[in-house]
């Protein structure tokens, strides 16, 4: 990708007063550098934004920025940057314990932080209080009613931008406001997002997980299901869904699948007495069980997978080259699906 230094998003915030984000104009601040935060200000970076990246502590900003570079330089060894716009691109972001400077400057203004209301809650009360009364606001929550936190003021300018980990990578972001949300400021994002690349969807009205993490959580709850009643492995779950659902979704997505099945087969299917869904179960056993042996994942070695004697930088690493081939070779089928 070339860097886009002529690019102008639109991104009025009317009527707080016209304008657009404009890399030689406008400066992005990204609250939190864990999962997400880096991968965001990455994106923006490469399309020609200087961005500041926020962290707590030393230990995490580095932490942050280390994982960023990495994934540049994971870019130019798979050739998909040459190395001075990598270069350039890493320089662009620059890295802050603490966020008052980044707030008193920033036009776009990012919140990446940790799940917790309280926490949230105080970030914009901070926003409210250092950064101008026309910044826009967008949470990268996953899950929570962010407006809930926000004073009145700052819920108009507020809004959820749900980017997908890891999110340099993956094009979507799901966006939603709320009838206090400034007019045209939901399309003003939408098309600041396909700017960078993004495939956004909108969402019309607030859901707690909104679309994607509750499909992930009713397929999860089926899996733990399956598990926990013997009915197979995991590895062998994984194998069946990598060679039939995931090909298939990537080309005909959810709704269009029922199309090509047939919508008199598919109700059917739903009014089947045999194939009953399984009950609804907070801790399943599967689940419950690893985490009581401190089994967490790739962040302790281990979950559903052995990942010992591999840090979580050269585990991360793995997933993103293999996840870009992929994201290469899809094409348009990623990065502007549309149906059949």
């Amino acid at each position: 990708m070339s860097p886009s230094p002529a690019l102008a998003l639109p991104f009025a915030a009317q009527p707080l007063g016209a304008g657009t984000l404009d890399p030689a104009r406008s400066r992005i601040a990204v609250l939190g550098a864990g999962v997400m935060g880096p991968g965001i200000a990455l994106t923006f970076a490469e399309h020609g934004f200087e961005v500041d990246l926020c962290e707590t502590t030393h230990s995490a900003i580095d932490r942050g920025m280390a994982s960023l570079e990495d994934a540049l330089r994971l870019k130019e060894e798979a050739g998909l940057i040459p190395s001075d716009l990598a270069n350039a691109t890493f320089e662009r972001v620059r890295p802050h314990v603490g966020s008052e400077a980044a707030l008193a400057s920033a036009r776009l203004v990012i919140e990446a932080v940790t799940e917790n209301a309280d926490v949230k809650r105080a970030v914009y009360a901070q926003i409210s209080q250092l950064a101008a009364p026309d910044t826009i606001v967008w949470s990268n929550t996953s899950t929570m009613n962010v407006f809930a936190l926000a004073d009145e003021a700052l819920r108009t300018r507020l809004l959820v931008a749900h980017w997908f980990a890891p999110p340099h990578i993956l094009p979507l972001v799901e966006v939603v406001g709320e009838p206090a949300t400034l007019p045209g400021l939901v399309d003003q994002t939408l098309a600041a997002l396909r700017g960078l690349g993004k495939a956004p969807v909108r969402l019309n009205k607030f859901v707690p997980g909104f679309v994607i993490n509750r499909l992930q959580r009713a397929l999860g709850r089926e899996a733990f299901y399956l598990l926990d009643e013997g009915v197979i492995s995991a590895e062998d779950l994984d194998v069946a869904v990598r060679t039939s659902l995931s090909p298939r979704m990537q080309l005909l997505g959810l709704m269009q699948r029922y199309d090509y099945t047939g919508l008199t087969l598919s109700l059917r299917n739903l009014a089947d007495p045999a194939m009953t869904d399984a009950p609804l179960d907070t801790q399943p056993a599967a689940l419950v069980e690893r985490v009581e042996r401190g089994e967490l994942g790739v962040s302790s070695g281990k979950g559903f997978y052995d990942y010992h004697g591999r840090s979580l930088i050269e585990l991360q690493r793995e997933r993103d080259e293999k996840l870009w081939r992929i994201m290469r070779s899809l094409g348009d089928f990623a990065q502007d699906p549309k149906p059949i």
